[in-house]
């Protein structure tokens, strides 16, 4: 297909995404659907379309897939088989690998997250009339396999490590785990930190590119935070999540810390950039200088930074963390360079 043919075909996919997610609004279909809902209590109907639908947007952007698939070589005529260990944090959040590895030629060889079984095969199945040679190129396998020329595995900071060793004669992308930061200012507005919240608490925080430490001025009114975050209160009748803020309301009080209590979760001075469900970390600054000292110290462990003006270099507006672009790559590791230097 030439590039022009996949541009199309990669909007017309989207727009199958969301009739697929309409449909979900109202009934328990697709399929697929409702099975990941079942299956995972973290995949809501709420997460699964707002996940399904960043993922249609993405892909229908066809200015940015122009310019990102003209930055590339034409697929090789010979491909190569793409071991693909998926993770299972968020909805269908494996699925910039699978389109890249079929996108350049390849085998996706497909190891599927526990967690996540059913939204990506529905995803390539509703793609096969688009892109019919993907059928012949796309394999799922319960376990790891040995016949595969590459692979690009993502877990947590331990495994992570048992594939380092474990494919270490293999060309590699391992990712593990990361988080990301916020940077609030005096300016910043309350339409802002009402769409810092959305960077926060989509996805109950689960994913990489959801905000966990947030880095206010020195003498900021928190309760513009608290404020700001109100419209995610529906959270704690979610059973899943208030469990973790019950828990963790616990667990301070016990060790005798008290971080604030935003009643559905919990606000925490710590410049850690992991946190666990329901609690979110924050440190005061007063200089813009401190902020990007630690960002440079902790880079390995940031995904992405948000931030309302351009004072930290390559950050992203308040609301688009869990929008990213064709042409981000997750640890900013070009993932179609590699493919294509196979």
């Amino acid at each position: 297909m030439d590039r022009n043919t996949i541009i199309r075909a990669l909007s017309d996919l989207a727009d199958e995404f969301r009739i697929g997610t309409k449909l979900f609004s109202t009934e328990d279909l697709p399929e697929a659907f409702h099975q990941a809902r079942i299956h995972n209590k973290w995949f809501t109907k709420e997460n699964i379309i707002a996940s399904v639908n960043a993922l249609a947007d993405m892909i229908s952007d066809e200015p940015t897939v122009e310019k990102w698939l003209g930055k590339y070589p034409e697929p090789k005529s010979k491909a190569k088989k793409i071991l693909l260990v998926l993770p299972g944090n968020i909805p269908a959040v494996g699925f910039h690998d699978v389109l890249c590895t079929l996108l350049s030629g390849h085998s996706a060889e497909i190891k599927l997250s526990s967690d996540d079984k059913f939204l990506i095969p529905w995803m390539l199945r509703t793609a096969e009339k688009y892109f019919p040679k993907w059928v012949s190129r796309t394999h799922y396998h319960e376990g790891l396999i040995s016949d595969f020329d590459a692979v690009i595995a993502t877990g947590s900071n331990q495994s992570a490590q048992t594939f380092e060793t474990y494919f270490s004669r293999k060309p590699r992308i391992i990712r593990h785990n990361r988080s990301s930061i916020a940077v609030v200012h005096d300016t910043d507005g309350d339409e802002e930190l009402i769409k810092l919240g959305d960077d926060i608490f989509m996805y109950f925080g689960l994913g990489c590119r959801n905000v966990s430490l947030v880095f206010i001025p020195e003498g900021f009114d928190k309760q513009r935070l608290f404020d700001a975050f109100l419209p995610w209160k529906r959270l704690e009748y979610i059973n899943a999540y208030a469990n973790n803020y019950v828990y963790y309301k616990s667990y301070f009080g016990l060790s005798k810390e008290e971080p604030l209590d935003g009643s559905f979760y919990l606000l925490r001075e710590n410049n850690s950039t992991a946190a666990p469900v329901a609690v979110i970390h924050y440190s005061e600054y007063n200089s813009i200088d401190q902020v990007k000292q630690f960002l440079s110290e902790n880079k390995e462990n940031i995904q992405c930074a948000v931030s309302a003006q351009n004072d930290i270099g390559n950050a992203v507006k308040p609301g688009q963390a869990q929008y990213p672009r064709i042409d981000e790559y997750a640890d900013d590791v070009d993932t179609m360079a590699f493919l294509a230097g196979l």
